[in-house]
């Protein structure tokens, strides 16, 4: 009934006042599909050049990273690796890993060079000081099948891996008397966020000598993150410890913590080497960082 009267209407408009009435159809494009949200674009297990010529260069000049790295000698009695098929291991063990998720844990260049390095020094025995989901455990593990592997943490509620060859302690881990090793071929990877004196201290008295520092920035660089107080870099540069207390902004919330300049100095003094490892990311393009640093004792 309403489709007639409206014909009915438009006629008389048009016969009699001479108005034609045009419906204008409205140019709607199609609605665009939705991109699918990638959640690794920058994760090598899924973006990565397939062709092997230019993987391979890749792997060519991230090896000639690890070689200028290793020049500086720290690792005398370590075992006769190539870097070059170091890099290409890590690789092949990276992007075929079971769990590719891990947030807020060591990402893709921190594990690069906890793999290059524990396959440089081929430790008998790896000690981990926080293992979050356990991925560091597990790469480790694939780095050096033989070492003797011990992990610590006050909380094990995240560990994802549960087929891992270390022993897991919730603790602490400067309780813990660790059978008679060579200090050459034993590495400790701090990644608690605990004060780096302390941990230094505790690791001289244990008898290690090869250490790796996760999140070591120097005081000027302290604003993003909550790394132990007082550094590593802190200490070797001289910088805050002479003071009991240093303050920063993070996320808009002051963030103060103690220091023991006494304790400070008596790490400072045990430093032989402090080194922090180069960061590819720009190298690679796969973005993110590598907050990594050695040090020898």
């Amino acid at each position: 009934m309403k489709t007639k009267l409206k014909k009915l209407i438009q006629s008389l408009l048009k016969n009699l006042l001479g108005i034609q009435i045009y419906r204008v159809k409205k140019d709607v494009p199609d609605k665009e599909k939705p991109q699918l949200k990638m959640k690794y674009v920058h994760d090598p297990a899924y973006s990565y050049m397939i062709e092997p010529v230019y993987q391979e260069r890749l792997h060519l000049e991230l090896a000639g990273v690890v070689d200028s790295f290793l020049s500086n000698d720290f690792f005398p009695n370590a075992a006769n690796n190539n870097s070059l098929n170091i890099v290409r291991d890590f690789f092949e063990i990276y992007r075929s890993r079971e769990k590719k998720d891990n947030t807020h844990g060591s990402g893709f260049h921190n594990a690069f060079w906890l793999y290059a390095i524990a396959r440089t020094l081929s430790p008998d025995l790896i000690v981990e000081s926080g293992v979050w989901k356990g991925h560091s455990s597990w790469l480790l593990s694939q780095a050096c099948p033989n070492a003797n592997q011990y992990g610590f943490d006050i909380s094990l509620n995240k560990l994802e891996y549960t087929d891992l060859k270390a022993q897991m302690f919730e603790q602490d881990w400067q309780s813990y008397s660790f059978p008679d090793f060579d200090s050459n071929r034993s590495l400790v990877f701090f990644d608690c966020h605990i004060n780096h004196a302390q941990r230094l201290i505790e690791a001289k008295a244990k008898g290690f000598k090869h250490i790796l520092f996760d999140d070591n920035p120097p005081i000027h660089k302290i604003f993003s993150h909550v790394p132990g107080i007082p550094t590593a870099a802190m200490m070797v540069e001289g910088e805050g410890i002479d003071t009991t207390e240093i303050s920063w902004m993070w996320n808009g919330e002051k963030i103060t913590k103690p220091i023991d300049p006494k304790e400070a100095k008596q790490a400072k003094d045990l430093i032989k080497a402090h080194y922090i490892l180069p960061d590819v990311g720009g190298l690679t393009r796969y973005g993110g960082f590598a907050f990594l640093t050695y040090i020898q004792i």
